[in-house]
């Protein structure tokens, strides 16, 4: 059982743990504002609220990276544990 159908499993579980990861960081930002906690998420709402345009770039595309490095790492997990996948 775990020879043959735990390869073709993995890649759908780490596509659903990266979406869930994902999710996670979009909730962040309301978590960080609402218990006022100190983080990149709140340094957004703050440069949002102050209109710091450099600020709010910087953090989207820390946000930007750490979802598409989520993605890759799924994708890399799905192709290296899928038989199929790895042959081509």
């Amino acid at each position: 059982m775990l020879r043959h159908a735990l390869p073709n499993a993995i890649g759908p579980i780490a596509n659903a743990i990266a979406l869930s990861l994902s999710y996670l960081l979009g909730g962040v930002v309301i978590v960080e504002t609402i218990f006022n906690y100190p983080g990149i998420a709140s340094l957004m709402v703050d440069a949002v609220t102050n209109r710091d345009m450099a600020v709010v770039q910087a953090c989207t595309m820390l946000f930007c990276t750490a979802y598409l490095s989520l993605v890759l790492i799924a994708d890399l997990c799905a192709i290296l544990s899928n038989p199929r996948l790895r042959n081509q």
